[in-house]
């Protein structure tokens, strides 16, 4: 064992965080796809153990539409979605029988998720994981960052690196990713403004550094996010954007978008089936039939907001923030996978008014919401819709099909 120690960036959620196994209420062995690493399929050719032998031929698959060791093989998934490799008691067999050191790194990691930034080492988790989702999004403080020292030696898996410092950054925003990242978390938790206003002023310095990005101008980028800091500190942005109007049409395209992908996707997580109908059912619409009265649909949205959501979210908002939060870090947002850093805000502004429209509907259904349904829904739609990029990149595709992805539109999509 190695005396060599590195350092980790992480949210201090994680310090506590620990699987709870066959209690968890929505297993990670069921429902995914799961990949196998080319050193874990090795090992598993070699088993001789007369029990998992078998179960290694037949349901491990050679994936050769993948060409990576990351993604060297697959699980062959039951007709359920479960784990062909789980016992009676939901448990894993090849924990079981072999150890930790003999599960992929997709097992062994989840939902742990790793970036390297300029050589440096930064962790996360996802929210799809309930322990995850409770610990994260339940802390009233907010998430807070932490460094934590730990044996070279532990596993990790990096899923993506970053050198801002690059040659291919020379002139691009990129460069300025630490001043970009510092101001745009400081603001997403940032209390004095409501979580939609502090999303409308992260639109307006993104439109901002796009284009000081088009003026050739990315070396104002840093004066240009102490200008907005010291505006956002007066608290002048707030009767600007009071003024912003209020269309919930956008909201009911967004819904009637889900619907739409719901029929040509399926959805394949039973909890976030049930969300998604008490939403539909919560906002008035009927299953397979044809909306007829959209003035009532609206009311309904109207009606649920004031009496059963309002209270609650002016309580609880800090929970939509931490989540906010946690997946801008994740991503390493604004640059991450996204083409642009206006595409980064459109994902945000979409997850948060998925999110936030959800809980209207569902408010209406139960009349009222409590932490335990709220977390059922950001859980189970993260394991749905992050983990499936078909479905978020549709979302997206409506909202620029309806020409609702300017910096105006999404004002109104997060505002209501």
């Amino acid at each position: 064992m190695s005396n060599r120690k590195r350092i980790i960036l992480e949210p201090s959620y994680m310090k506590d965080f620990n699987c709870i196994g066959s209690k968890c209420e929505d297993s990670c062995c069921i429902g995914w796809k799961v990949f196998i690493d080319k050193s874990t399929y090795q090992k598993y050719k070699k088993i001789q153990d007369i029990g998992l032998k078998p179960l290694f031929q037949k349901m491990i698959n050679r994936e050769h539409t993948q060409n990576n060791n990351v993604s060297y093989g697959k699980i062959k998934m039951l007709e359920n979605g479960g784990c062909p490799f789980l016992d009676e008691e939901s448990l894993c067999k090849i924990h079981r029988k072999l150890g930790a050191e003999y599960l992929s790194d997709t097992c062994a990691l989840y939902p742990r998720h790793v970036n390297q930034i300029d050589g440096r080492l930064e962790r996360s988790a996802v929210i799809s994981c309930p322990e995850i989702a409770r610990a994260a999004l339940l802390d009233s403080r907010g998430i807070r960052f932490e460094q934590v020292e730990e044996d070279i030696d532990k596993r990790i898996n990096v899923h993506r690196i970053f050198d801002t410092e690059g040659h291919l950054y020379i002139n691009k925003p990129e460069r300025y990713f630490w001043d970009i990242r510092l101001f745009s978390l400081s603001l997403l938790q940032d209390r004095r403004y409501k979580l939609w206003e502090r999303l409308i002023i992260l639109g307006m310095v993104y439109r901002r550094i796009d284009k000081l990005y088009s003026n050739n101008n990315i070396k104002e980028i840093p004066s240009m996010l102490q200008h907005m800091s010291d505006i956002i500190e007066t608290m002048d942005f707030k009767k600007d954007i009071e003024d912003i109007p209020s269309k919930i049409q956008v909201q009911f395209d967004l819904a009637n978008g889900i619907i739409d992908l719901k029929t040509q996707l399926g959805i394949p997580n039973y909890r976030y089936k049930e969300c998604i109908n008490e939403t539909l059912l919560g906002l008035g619409f009927k299953d397979g039939e044809e909306i007829e009265n959209v003035e009532s649909i609206i009311k309904k949205y109207e009606e649920n907001y004031n009496s059963y959501l309002l209270s609650y979210i002016k309580e609880k908002e800090y929970i939509l923030e931490n989540y906010l939060v946690n997946e801008y870090f994740k991503g390493v947002m604004p640059f991450g996978n996204y083409k642009s850093i206006w595409d980064s805000y459109i994902f945000l502004c979409i997850l948060y008014g998925m999110i936030k429209l959800h809980m209207i509907g569902m408010a209406g259904y139960h009349k009222g919401l409590t932490d335990d349904l709220t977390l059922k829904l950001i859980q189970s739609f993260s394991k749905v819709i992050l983990h499936n990029n078909e479905y978020i990149q549709g979302i997206i595709k409506l909202l620029k099909d309806h020409e609702y992805d300017s910096l105006a539109y999404m004002s109104i999509l997060v505002k209501n």
